[in-house]
């Protein structure tokens, strides 16, 4: 990825300061880039955008004539961020996880959702992810751990990477959920 001719123009560039130099962080990243041909860059976003495509990670924009699904946004270029600013993202996703399970666990329990209107019910019983098996049932493993409290979605942390956010079903091989409350 060829980097020399690359003018950022007067917007903010997080990876590069005004004089083009990588900026704290950003070296590694930098260098890693350069080191690729633009052919492997491209084929390694087409690749990214496959796998996406075909673990469902889209949208839909109704009323858009073209209507049909949209692969979600995504740069195959991560972006640096350091720890205070990490620190802040973290907090979000674990306030977002818990909000997320507290959503799922009202679907197949309580249905206040449903109940009170909020969601009417045929949006949440025709979701491809909606698995009417679990109604009544609870999940309490993820990532080969048992929690105490319902456990939908969740915030696994691994100490070389700081915590990442993992929502959906779980591999074939997991409990999808178990009896009892």
């Amino acid at each position: 990825m060829e980097f020399a001719s690359y003018e950022p123009g007067p917007f903010f560039d997080e990876m590069f300061d005004i004089e083009r130099r990588p900026r704290p962080g950003c070296g590694l990243l930098a260098r890693t880039l350069a080191a690729l041909p633009d052919a492997d860059v491209a084929r390694r976003q087409r690749a990214a955008e496959r796998a996406l495509l075909h673990m469902g990670i889209t949208f839909n924009v109704y009323g858009h004539d073209a209507g049909a699904e949209k692969i979600l946004p995504f740069d195959l270029v991560p972006r640096v961020v350091n720890g205070s600013e990490w620190s802040t993202i973290e907090r979000g996703l674990a306030q977002r996880t818990r909000a997320l399970n507290l959503f799922i666990d009202d679907v197949y329990h309580a249905r206040r959702i449903i109940t009170d209107g909020v969601v009417p019910a045929e949006i949440v019983e025709s979701a491809s992810s909606y698995l009417p098996g679990c109604r009544g049932s609870i999940r309490r493993e993820a990532f080969g751990a048992t929690s105490p409290e319902p456990t939908w979605c969740a915030t696994p942390t691994d100490a070389t990477t700081s915590s990442r956010t993992t929502c959906g079903a779980p591999p074939a091989s997991r409990t999808y959920c178990t009896t009892g409350r």
